[in-house]
């Protein structure tokens, strides 16, 4: 298998640091939670039954892979991961 190297001429490594450091603190995870349960909601309009009952049933195996049903996967699997992070985070400064 071939090796590719990503190059960031312009950049030095602290720069990039900064750079990361910076978007980071311009996140802001309630518009984020708030952006995926309006998609998730779409699809539960769509489809008739709650984010919930559709990922048991996709993890099951019994939903396909349809490009909409991956999409809803993907927007729950997100959901819990900012859930799980800004919990831990929020533990973690307490």
């Amino acid at each position: 298998m071939a090796k590719v190297k990503i190059k960031y001429p312009e950049h030095t490594p602290e720069d990039r640091r900064r750079m990361l450091a910076e978007l980071k603190d311009r996140f802001d995870i309630n518009e984020s939670l708030e952006s995926l349960v309006e998609e998730m909601n779409g699809f539960e309009a769509e489809y008739g039954m709650s984010t919930v009952e559709f990922y048991a049933r996709f993890a099951a195996g019994k939903m396909g892979d349809s490009r909409d049903f991956m999409r809803w996967a993907g927007a729950f699997d997100d959901y819990h991961h900012l859930l799980r992070t800004y919990v831990l985070n929020r533990a973690e400064a307490a």
